[in-house]
């Protein structure tokens, strides 16, 4: 590829972010040694964060607000990859609004690329949060994509814009789907690679745990839970349509999916789980 972008474009997801996007922008300032492009991707925000951006990119031109009025974090990733990233990039870095990349991060994401090269993606680890311990454990086995923090190599990127790739809105935990766009190298008919995303240990993050022991975190909480059920049942869906259909055989919108795969929504015994499940469920049924 030639004519590089001198700097990384960097994506960076929010919504209602207000308590966290400055922290989230002042790390990304001492996250590489040059500045990055960092394009706050602002969707349906009705808090402060689109003025705070706006202040704060007075003084830091390499900040842009991107103001996107559906509240969806795939359909913010479609318009960040399709029509705001800077073409030609040799990478491309996104981030959420509500955590902090540590010093270095991008700088150490871009060098095990560089070491790497059958690697499509990067990924960083956790450096905070519960389960701390496993989840690093989970991502060095099996070369784990976290939507928090990860970064594209541009060839990549290139062939998504070229094939017109995009993720289904409304989409749960699209780091899952980004997981299989890099380890399934963009098709449908070959097999899982996990040396398509390499974990690049000195990068990472931190953020601020939601604690189900808070009652003003109660109701953040409780979605939250459900929302993971959701995700896992969305899933299995879109595993079944992307093989071997093709990752360009995926719908605009997710809820599309649903009829096609009724037998998914099976409610097992999963402890406590299964009750989240059992919501998750009938909030599918009832979008579909």
């Amino acid at each position: 590829m030639t004519n590089r972008q001198p700097s990384w474009p960097v994506a960076v997801f929010a919504h209602n972010e207000a308590r966290n996007i400055i922290a989230c922008l002042d790390s990304l300032q001492s996250a590489a040694a040059s500045p990055c492009e960092c394009h706050v991707l602002a969707n349906a925000c009705a808090d402060e964060t689109e003025a705070l951006v706006r202040e704060y990119s007075a003084s830091h031109p390499n900040v842009h607000l991107v103001s996107i009025a559906l509240g969806d974090k795939a359909n913010a990733w479609n318009v960040f990859v399709h029509e705001v990233a800077p073409r030609n990039a040799m990478h491309y870095f996104f981030i959420d609004g509500d955590v902090r990349a540590a010093p270095g991060s991008l700088d150490a994401m871009a060098q095990a690329l560089a070491h790497h090269p059958q690697a499509n993606g990067v990924s960083a680890l956790p450096r905070s949060g519960r389960g701390l311990d496993a989840f690093q454990r989970d991502m060095l086995k099996d070369n784990g994509v976290a939507g928090n923090l990860y970064g594209l190599r541009g060839t990549f990127v290139e062939r998504i814009c070229q094939r017109a790739i995009r993720m289904p809105v409304g989409t749960i935990g699209e780091d899952a789907l980004m997981g299989a766009m890099l380890k399934w190298d963009l098709r449908g008919d070959v097999r899982w690679d996990d040396s398509k995303v390499v974990v690049a240990q000195e990068a990472g993050f931190e953020f601020d745990s939601v604690s189900p022991w808070l009652p003003r975190e109660w109701k953040k909480y409780f979605r939250r839970r459900v929302r993971y059920s959701v995700r896992g049942y969305q899933n299995k869906m879109l595993g079944r349509a992307i093989q071997p259909g093709g990752f360009e055989s995926l719908p605009q919108q997710i809820g599309d999916l649903y009829p096609l795969y009724p037998d998914v929504l099976e409610l097992g015994w999963r402890g406590v789980d299964t009750f989240f499940d059992w919501l998750a469920i009938r909030e599918i049924r009832t979008s579909s």
